[in-house]
């Protein structure tokens, strides 16, 4: 049973609205690149836990991209699967090529075609996490249930490696069904029903969110991102609005709503608040009244009145 469903992550989306907006030759756009690619393969290795997890039994209990804070240290965990015999940390990575983990002075080492590089040891991450969770279980009260933490690498095309023969918690994900299921055999239960609802109720309500702001580590200011609303057949810019629909002076489309998307972009890079006159401003729309209709439709709540209202984006 999924208790924290995956959401798609909310730094993806602020890096997919910079790419679309920052200003041509931006002297940023290749590190904004660079990071969205690194993301978004993460978050694919992240996604293809999803068939594996379905063999776990129907008794267990899955939580996706937990943030904990264990009274020194926030941690996250990609995936923890709880039983009321073991819990299972899932670190996962979408590493490809020939991956060797060094055991002696812990780093990963990887080959891939011309590309040699050298990687922080995910092994030592998850045995932290590993004692960052049991410090939380000890402050809640928790009983003391077994945790194993495992690294699991998604990529089709890697061939792991190691120098140390005793390595045994990081595998492939296509073995991860098999792998939870010989950790879980003959393993008595040990959380009954009390102190498993306690747990699970702990897992959630101590979650938190942690939004990393990539406007400020890249150093952007809102002169850096372009306006208007994007036509959402050809991706021209911008589109004009015209008798109660925007156009597209591109391809012609007609669409009512293609504004949506375009404050969904200032909510994330400029803000989470607009006035009139800013969404006059980032929509290119020239009057107060056509810009007050965009702005009701959407519904959300509001600070102020008349001129001074505020509307909230969230």
């Amino acid at each position: 049973m999924i208790k924290k469903e995956r959401t798609f992550p909310r730094d993806i989306k602020v890096l997919q609205a910079l790419k679309r907006r920052l200003v041509d030759n931006h002297p940023q756009s290749e590190a904004v690149n660079d990071q969205l690619k690194l993301r978004l393969t993460g978050f694919k290795g992240e996604l293809s836990l999803n068939y594996p997890l379905t063999f776990l039994p129907d008794d267990s209990y899955i939580f996706h991209d937990l943030r904990l804070y264990d009274g020194t240290h926030h941690f996250q965990i990609d995936c923890l699967v709880v039983t009321a015999s073991l819990l299972i940390i899932l670190e996962v990575k979408n590493i490809g090529g020939e991956l060797f983990f060094n055991q002696r002075f812990h780093y990963l080492e990887r080959k891939w075609e011309e590309d040699h590089s050298t990687f922080a040891d995910p092994v030592i991450q998850v045995d932290r996490h590993t004692r960052q969770l049991r410090k939380l279980l000890n402050l809640w009260q928790i009983p003391h249930v077994p945790i194993y933490g495992l690294v699991v690498n998604s990529h089709p095309a890697a061939r792991i490696d190691t120098d140390d023969d005793d390595l045994e918690n990081v595998i492939r994900i296509e073995t991860l069904p098999e792998k939870i299921s010989t950790l879980l055999e003959g393993r008595i239960p040990i959380l009954n029903a009390s102190p498993m609802n306690r747990l699970t109720t702990h897992l959630l309500t101590n979650h938190e969110s942690y939004f990393y702001d990539y406007v400020k580590c890249f150093k952007l200011e809102k002169e850096d991102f372009k306006k208007g609303v994007f036509c959402p057949t050809c991706s021209s810019l911008p589109m004009k609005r015209m008798h109660g629909r925007w156009k597209c002076v591109n391809c012609a489309h007609l669409n009512k709503s293609a504004h949506v998307d375009a404050l969904e972009d200032y909510s994330l890079l400029i803000g989470k608040t607009i006035t009139n006159k800013q969404a006059r401003d980032f929509l290119r729309v020239p009057s107060p009244s056509a810009a007050n209709i965009l702005l009701n439709a959407l519904k959300v709540k509001t600070v102020g009145r008349n001129k001074g209202r505020i509307y909230v984006l969230e």
